[in-house]
């Protein structure tokens, strides 16, 4: 390799380095030895394609490689892209250069040029490498670019002290004039000079835009890939760093799920308590006497009610305590009005009814055994408990269930945790209902304080929430998941039903405060079963750019499939690019292993085509237009 040469390709790899370290857009990724004479070049902008049907599509990931053979840089180098493009200066794989190729032209350039004619803001139709884009483009020119990311901007925040470059000379030892990019003209060489020193570029007035806004019919459907934050692997000059624990997951997949399953949960059990009512336990227990006394009591509540409500309001006008049994009397003799009288003596009637009832029911019934009588209203009402916890729990499984599938993008998946959230839920939330109710019963004694009502109320709750994260556990049953999906469960439920009688204290309508309380619960069920499975997650993808940004998915022991067929663990079903089974990620041992299925785009991991690759912590995996990050502990 001649001196020359050898200056050559050094100054382009410093510069590279430089340029495009912590780039928004670009991932250079030197191939071989330093310095290289191959780089593969991801560009993350919007470009275009043509399907076999003739319809235009979009692609938000490009993969271009350049080769600095022998005779560079006295000849342009070799350029070739991967990915699918629709350009009159591209064809089977080859990029036409000539019209931005000089011999002083930095190897930077070439890649930043490339990006432009990608997104169509640098195109010749007059010489083409392909006659039927050209044609194509020359009466489309209002479309016209179809992506507009400035990519001579770059964060240099990563970047390190000004380095000199030596610009190449020819062999007559002349020097060679080196062009200036107008937007670039304070990193580049002027005219004549050997030296160019290459200083930060100064960051753009505003942030960059992607305005990929085309309405002709030709471009129906493209979507807007957005640009996001950068992007760094161990290949190119940082590591990508997962954070522990993701907000965002435990919103979309846990809080906002479980929310909408306690919602649902109390609509439904407010519904239903007539028709689940302790009446209607009691006619099925084959009690007649005894459901009378249920029947009665429930009308005589209903009236005394609607009485009670009237001596609320005289009780804030007086500023009295609705407690006070004077209070209540004076009211009743003074002030009532005739329909509060009517429904006081109704009340009274239905309670009279009511007790008549029951001492039916005990001499008739349970043969005047003070304890079977006990013990059968006492079971009647952990009955009606678990039927409520049940209603509660099924709700709210069954909604985590269909979050879950909803969440790795499979309908298929969708139906099948909400079913096995729906089925466990229900059965394990009748059976913990049943014995929160009678936990609360024995250990609430005859004059508890509030705080030891509300705490013994908590832990009967809490009953019912280890079911419920029982339940989204066994959706994906591994032992860390289910333990700290029941904790979750517990956690939220524990902290719900403590708050139970406070709530009643600040909102005095029942309903209201079972509403609030209940939702309460559902929603710190959703935080604690997503938190804590947070922190007991081995290894996960998070997706840093691409349709589902932002989103993370958890790695399985065993094998973790992704595709855009529902049947996969990951669904990316949005991605044109992805392959039905594009790859798996299989668990050998102690080792997380990228397997690429054989598809027509192949899985790049830090910028280089993978079909087998063992992942480490900050491997960037570039899957379709979509790039996920592996993190683990």
């Amino acid at each position: 390799m001649t001196p020359a040469r050898m200056r050559r390709l050094s100054s382009d790899y410093e510069e590279v380095k430089r340029n495009f370290a912590g780039h928004k857009n670009i991932i250079v990724t030197p191939v071989g030895d330093e310095p290289p004479e191959k780089y593969h070049v991801t560009y993350f902008v919007n470009g275009i394609y043509l399907l076999p049907d003739g319809r235009i599509e979009t692609l938000g990931r490009h993969e271009v490689d350049i080769i600095l053979h022998a005779d560079y840089p006295r000849y342009k180098p070799i350029c070739k892209i991967t990915t699918p493009i629709w350009h009159p200066n591209f064809r089977d794989g080859q990029i036409c250069i000539g019209d931005i190729w000089g011999a002083g032209e930095s190897l930077s350039d070439i890649i930043i040029n490339i990006g432009d004619m990608i997104q169509y803001k640098s195109w010749n139709s007059y010489s083409p490498l392909s006659s039927e884009a050209a044609q194509w483009a020359m009466e489309n020119k209002h479309l016209f670019p179809v992506g507009n990311v400035n990519l001579f901007y770059s964060d240099y925040a990563s970047a390190k002290d000004t380095v000199e470059i030596d610009v190449f000379e020819t062999d007559e030892k002349k020097p060679v004039e080196k062009p200036v990019h107008p937007e670039a003209d304070a990193g580049r060489a002027t005219e004549g000079e050997p030296k160019a020193t290459i200083a930060p570029i100064a960051p753009p007035p505003a942030e960059d835009v992607n305005d990929f806004e085309i309405t002709a019919e030709e471009l129906a459907g493209i979507e807007f890939v957005p640009t996001v934050q950068r992007m760094q692997t161990v290949s190119h000059g940082g590591i990508v760093k997962g954070n522990k624990v993701n907000f965002k997951t435990i919103l979309v997949k846990g809080l906002l799920w479980a929310l909408i399953g306690a919602f649902l949960g109390f609509a439904v059990s407010e519904l239903l308590d007539k028709p689940t009512g302790d009446d209607k336990i009691a006619s099925a227990m084959g009690y007649t006497y005894l459901t009378e006394y249920y029947e009665y009591s429930d009308r005589a509540s209903d009236e005394f009610e609607k009485a009670f409500s009237e001596f609320e309001k005289y009780c804030r006008k007086h500023h009295l305590d609705t407690d006070n049994s004077n209070a209540f009397l004076d009211w009743y003799l003074n002030e009532a009005s005739d329909d509060a009288i009517e429904h006081m003596d109704e009340y009274s009637d239905l309670n009279d009814k009511a007790n008549s009832a029951l001492y039916k029911s005990y001499t008739n019934e349970f043969k005047s055994d003070d304890g079977d009588i006990e013990d059968a209203i006492a079971k009647i009402t952990r009955i009606g408990t678990a039927i409520w916890s049940a209603i509660i729990a099924l709700f709210i499984g069954l909604l985590l269930g269909i979050g879950e599938g909803v969440y790795y993008g499979s309908s298929a998946k969708a139906v099948k945790y909400a079913a096995i959230g729906a089925g466990v839920s229900i059965v394990v939330g009748f059976a913990s209902g049943y014995l929160a109710q009678f936990m609360y019963v024995k250990l609430l004694g005859d004059d508890p304080s509030a705080f030891m009502s509300a705490f013994i109320r908590g832990l009967g709750w809490a009953v019912m929430g280890i079911g419920i994260g029982l339940a989204v556990g066994l959706i994906k049953p591994t032992g860390k998941r289910i333990l700290f999906c029941v904790l979750g469960g517990l956690c939220g439920a524990f902290v719900g039903g403590f708050l139970f009688n406070y709530i009643c204290d600040i909102i005095p309508n029942d309903v209201v405060a079972r509403a609030v309380a209940i939702i309460i619960m559902g929603g710190l069920i959703g935080v604690g079963v997503g938190l804590l499975e947070q922190f007991a997650k081995q290894a996960w993808l998070k997706v840093i750019r691409g349709e589902f940004e932002g989103k993370e998915y958890l790695v399985f022991a065993g094998t973790t499939s992704i595709g855009n067929n529902g049947k996969n663990t990951i669904v990316l079903f949005k991605d044109k690019l992805v392959g039905p089974h594009h790859c798996d990620i299989v668990l050998e041992g102690n080792k997380y292993v990228l397997i690429d299925c054989g598809t027509p785009m192949g899985t790049i991991v830090n910028g280089m085509k993978t079909s087998r690759h063992v992942l480490k912590q900050g491997d960037a995996i570039a899957i379709g237009n979509s790039v996920l990050v592996f993190n683990t502990k």
